[in-house]
């Protein structure tokens, strides 16, 4: 199927332009992918080669630039999607030739032949040869090199040496790497190597320079590697103290592209096959371990294989001083606990600014939770689900020690304990949801339906909410209350809620998730529409929030795109309602609010279209932005 010959539209065709409106793309790519790709579409670079119709609708093509890309955008959901095997698109971009791909498509549905500019092709043939300029002089300088005899290069290389720092290290580290290859290598060497080959040089590593410090840095591997081949025991601690070159790099670096914790994690896994090789390690390891583990900034190596290595005697070690280490912390810090409670209950402290929280108090909770977390994992290994239990019934002074204990309990199939548990959690934190949740599992679970439903309704009374509305429903259902009744005792809560805010003249109601401005008298349906809108009775919802009712815009914009094509004037007054909202606090370069004009207009007729988008470029005139980038028609 060539470029110019676009298929029959079918039924489907207006849905799919939708999707790939201007809006649609820039959404999915950016304002300047998005313009690179419209000049791509316009030189004739996208050669199709298949459409497929169905569900996902898909087109495929070879689009020509710098290179020839197999390219490929489908519809989704409504939403545009696409996939190329370009540079740009491998790190999950949508990238301008998918753009391209995507308004030839567009063309095709509506019948049309796209339009060849020839500025645009000029352009995309530039870009083409510059790319091709520059492999050709590489690939002629390969030559050339490859030609020259030995002597030669490496009189030219010393050379460049001599006048560039980093040349001259890359080359005397390659020299030791090569002295390395050679024979077995004195340990202090190979570790002084390891610490010049992970050396970032002087100052802060950043983003763009994490790339090429850690292209340069990897030579450290294939060292690793070796001295794991040549002397196993030696390598667990050579990697050890590349491990922690690395975690010190990683200090002083922006690796927001996780370039450097990438190599610590390559770094990781070869102490890891070291450990493996070298077999089991002595006993005092185990402390050593527990201290590596402390200081791992990020979790860079496969805890399970290494402890799986080490052998029993370090294995008992690494458990004991754990556990011992807990210990300590635990006790550490019911000491500070009582030393602050106590400096609290002298005279005149409660009347004053309570003691601020030290630093060092933050450090021994976060100690504390990472010892914790560690014990409890060796315990649960080890198989030890009482003293596991110990451990976190020790301190129940929150909701969270409950919590833990009864999803514990539940793990191991005591399902008797657990429900004992969330009961006396629920009655030490009546107020805390989580401990509500595991309440009404234990019910639920163990058929105790008319509790369930007291406190499923209870729930609902303390914080309205859709999801709670039905959980009070299926709750009622369960328990064989008539649904219809209580659905209309529900609306009636909502209702009175709605009433009561209103008579306060109150401006945030409960479940609100904002503050909002509303008129005199104006009574806010937004909660009562949303459950009305997840029951389906969207004739219910259209009745309730017709003016002067409040409703919020997102779930106006919500209503509208889910009533059906009997209902395209409702869609358009919602949808209106929302783009006037939104315009009271908008800003440029006004986005959304274009998308929303767009997505308005297109359920339009042309003459209504054009005279409402003649009516906006009068009301907001003052807003050039927005009136400059309205559609033409």
């Amino acid at each position: 199927m060539s470029n110019t010959e676009p298929p029959t539209p079918h039924h489907e065709t207006p849905a799919l332009i939708a999707a790939l409106s201007d809006s649609a793309l820039r959404r999915a790519s950016s304002a300047a992918i998005f313009q690179r790709g419209k000049t791509y579409a316009t030189s004739g670079a996208v050669q199709v080669l298949s459409e497929e119709p169905g569900d996902t609708p898909a087109i495929y093509a070879q689009v020509a630039g710098s290179d020839t890309y197999e390219t490929e955008v489908w519809i989704h959901e409504g939403e545009v999607e696409g996939a190329c095997d370009c540079a740009n698109a491998q790190d999950g971009w949508f990238c301008k030739h998918q753009v391209a791909l995507a308004l030839v498509w567009r063309d095709r549905l509506s019948g049309e032949a796209p339009a060849v500019d020839d500025e645009a092709r000029m352009t995309v043939q530039a870009v083409a040869k510059r790319a091709r300029t520059t492999q050709d002089r590489r690939q002629a300088l390969q030559d050339f090199l490859q030609g020259q005899e030995a002597a030669v290069l490496a009189s030219r290389l010393l050379d460049l040496a001599d006048r560039d720092h980093e040349i001259a290290r890359e080359c005397q580290q390659w020299r030791k790497l090569s002295e390395t290859r050679d024979g077995a290598a004195d340990p202090k060497a190979l570790k002084a190597l390891v610490t010049e080959i992970l050396s970032p040089g002087q100052g802060f590593v950043s983003w763009r320079e994490s790339h090429a410090y850690v292209h340069r840095a990897e030579a450290v591997l294939p060292l690793l590697a070796q001295a794991r081949a040549q002397d196993p025991a030696g390598a667990v601690a050579l990697c050890l103290h590349a491990m922690r070159r690395g975690w010190a790099v990683l200090m002083q670096a922006d690796d927001s592209d996780g370039n450097i914790g990438g190599l610590i994690q390559a770094i990781g896994a070869e102490w890891v096959a070291a450990l493996q090789r070298a077999g089991p390690q002595p006993a005092a390891f185990g402390e050593a371990y527990l201290q590596l583990l402390l200081d791992d900034p990020f979790g860079c190596f496969d805890t399970a294989a290494a402890e799986a290595a080490m052998g029993e005697p370090a294995l008992t070690r690494y458990r004991k001083a754990l556990a011992e280490r807990w210990r300590q912390a635990k006790d550490a810090t019911a000491t500070a606990k009582a030393e602050h409670d106590a400096q609290l209950a002298q005279p005149g402290t409660r009347r004053q600014r309570p003691p601020p929280i030290e630093r060092d108090d933050t450090e021994r909770d976060v100690r504390l939770w990472t010892l914790e977390r560690m014990h409890l994992a060796q315990l649960d290994a080890m198989g030890d689900v009482d003293c596991a239990l110990a451990v976190m019934r020790e301190d129940l002074s929150e909701a969270a020690g409950y919590h833990q204990v009864t999803e514990y309990l539940e793990r191991y199939g005591r399902l008797r304990e657990a429900f004992a548990n969330a009961e006396q959690g629920c009655k030490a934190f009546p107020e805390d949801s989580r401990l509500q949740e595991d309440l009404l599992r234990c019910y639920e679970r163990d058929g105790w339906i008319e509790e369930a439903l007291a406190l499923r309704r209870r729930r609902f009374d303390d914080s309205l909410s859709v999801e709670r509305y039905h959980q009070v429903l299926q709750a009622g259902a369960a328990a064989g209350r008539d649904v219809a009744a209580l659905r209309d005792e529900l609306q009636a809560v909502l209702q009175a809620r709605e009433e009561a805010a209103m008579k306060q003249g109150s401006t945030k109601l409960p479940f609100l998730s904002r503050v909002d401005a509303l008129g005199a008298g104006q009574r806010d349906v937004s909660l009562r529409a949303e459950v009305l809108c997840s029951e389906a009775r969207w004739e219910e919802a259209l009745a309730l929030v017709r003016p002067p009712a409040y409703c919020r815009d997102g779930v106006l914009a919500y209503m509208a795109r889910k009533l059906d094509q009997g209902h395209k004037a409702q869609r358009v007054e919602l949808l209106m309602r929302v783009l006037e909202s939104e315009m009271r606090s908008s800003k440029s370069p006004y986005r959304r609010e274009l998308e929303l004009v767009e997505e308005i207009a297109s359920l339009l007729e042309p003459a209504q279209r054009a005279a409402w988008l003649a009516h906006l470029r009068v009301e907001y005139k003052i807003k050039k932005n927005f009136v400059r980038d309205l559609p033409t028609s």
